[in-house]
């Protein structure tokens, strides 16, 4: 549009300047002075005398005037393309705003979506903690008898510890009013020193119940547990050829044929699918390395799902050691040996892994258990409270690096690592394989990659605990 107009421009331009010269001439020509007659006639003798020049037109240069006024439509042309080039940058400028802003828009949403996820996670966590002190508390009515009888046998031996302990300081009153020398202060801090006692033995006293309860629980459960298999088999006794009544299917490796080593089948809940796991005794196996059979450079859904064989080389799932550990508290048992047949392990008192929400995090870790013969050295606190990484899925914490790609594997990273225990397994080279290997920080170094590796949990009672 603004081409078409500058063209019309150019030729206007043309034909003013055309038509100003043309008249300028018109007029020099009417302008001139008439000749007189004495020169006319002078003239017509002189024609035949010989030729006489004529007065001359003015010229005009059109080739200058129409290269500059080509260079001047040039010039417009050029101001034309710049401004449509300007705002065509504008556009791509809003078109990016807006998909930035987009961007934001849903980044925000995923925010919040996390956000609420998580609140429904906490308002779950103090909903079942909730119900679980009303079952101690019901336990503790149901063994020391109601709450208000407690509560009465407490107010009475508290009152009788207080009148034991009142009448030492009306013995010294009396004293003192008999001639002795009464001094409060020293009355009041026995008095302190009294209750201090007291409440310290009380507290002792709680203890003790609440450790009490916490194991008539277990034993309460696991007796319920043989209960029910022992009923069963001898329903199966009494009617072999009839319909057969399976054994309920276990939770875990703990009371699998009195600790044989194996493969079993359990499941955790009524409701929950079962799933097959590797038996150490009562150890459940969830991690494996013996060789390269396996690959561990893996992504996010094999780690998510699990992989390898539960009778070689495996790793049992994140899903699946995140119900594991949610199902009751367990400890962790890290074996591993080096290629000189030189074993370790590492002991921690606690071990549980957050759930998918979450990134699968290393939520908790408990002590190191440094006591322990052939110890490998703690190389695991270091991650503790990180969440897992692969290489597709990078949550290591570090802003220049990807932690999963530079170790060849995947685990819970913090800025990368002082353990590997799912890096590539070097059959040969193995002093020299670097941080890409199977390492243990505080056992052969980071150069060195292990021949095996095991991780095992086991469920143990509160009471060892607290």
């Amino acid at each position: 549009m603004m081409r078409a107009q500058l063209m019309v421009m150019a030729i206007v331009l043309v034909m003013t300047a055309i038509c100003g010269f043309a008249t300028g001439a018109l007029l020099e020509v009417t302008d001139a002075p008439a000749p007189s007659t004495t020169t006319q006639k002078w003239q017509r003798d002189s024609n035949f005398r010989g030729s006489v020049s004529s007065t001359s037109m003015p010229r005009v240069d059109y080739k200058d005037l129409m290269s500059n006024l080509h260079d001047r439509v040039g010039v417009l042309v050029t101001l034309d393309e710049d401004q449509r080039n300007r705002l065509e940058a504008i556009d791509k400028k809003l078109d990016l705003l807006r998909e930035s802003n987009a961007d934001r828009m849903e980044s925000i949403k995923a925010q919040q979506l996390d956000f609420k996820l998580r609140l429904d996670s906490f308002e779950h966590i103090q909903r079942l903690s909730r119900e679980t002190l009303d079952e101690i508390k019901g336990e503790t009515d149901h063994i020391s008898g109601p709450r208000r009888v407690r509560e009465s046998k407490h107010k009475l031996n508290n009152r009788k510890k207080m009148n034991a302990l009142s009448r030492p300081i009306r013995d010294v009153s009396q004293d003192g009013s008999t001639g002795g020398s009464y001094n409060p202060s020293v009355i009041d801090s026995n008095r302190l020193d009294s209750l201090a006692t007291l409440l310290t033995s009380t507290r002792l006293g709680v203890r003790s119940a609440q450790l009490e309860v916490t194991n008539l629980s277990w034993k309460i459960r696991a007796q319920n547990k043989l209960v029910q298999e022992l009923a069963l088999l001898i329903r199966n006794s009494h009617n072999p050829t009839g319909s057969s009544h399976s054994l309920p299917t276990p939770d875990s490796c703990e009371y699998y044929e009195l600790g044989h080593d194996g493969i079993l089948k359990i499941k955790l809940t009524p409701t929950s699918d079962s799933f097959y796991v590797s038996c150490e005794k009562d150890w459940t196996v969830i991690l494996s390395r013996t060789s390269d059979d396996v690959s561990f450079e893996r992504g996010w859904q094999d780690y998510k799902e699990g992989f390898g064989n539960v009778a070689g080389d495996f790793f049992i799932g994140l899903i699946k050691l995140n119900a594991l550990t949610s199902s009751a508290l367990h400890e962790l048992r890290i074996e591993m040996e080096d290629y000189t047949g030189v074993k370790a392990n590492a002991t921690y008192s606690l071990f549980a892994i957050g759930g998918e929400s979450e990134l699968f995090p290393l939520s908790l870790l408990g002590k190191f258990n440094a006591s322990m013969t052939d110890t490998a050295g703690d190389a695991l606190s270091y991650h503790a409270g990180a969440k897992f990484s692969t290489l597709d899925n990078d949550n290591d914490n570090c802003l220049d690096c990807n932690c999963a790609m530079r170790h060849k594997g995947a685990g819970w990273y913090i800025n990368c690592a002082t353990s590997n225990s799912f890096g590539q397994h070097f059959p040969e080279r193995f002093a020299e394989a670097g941080e890409t290997g199977i390492f243990w920080d505080t056992f052969r170094g980071r150069d060195y990659s292990v021949k095996k590796i095991r991780w095992m949990i086991r469920a143990i009672k509160a009471s060892d605990v607290l």
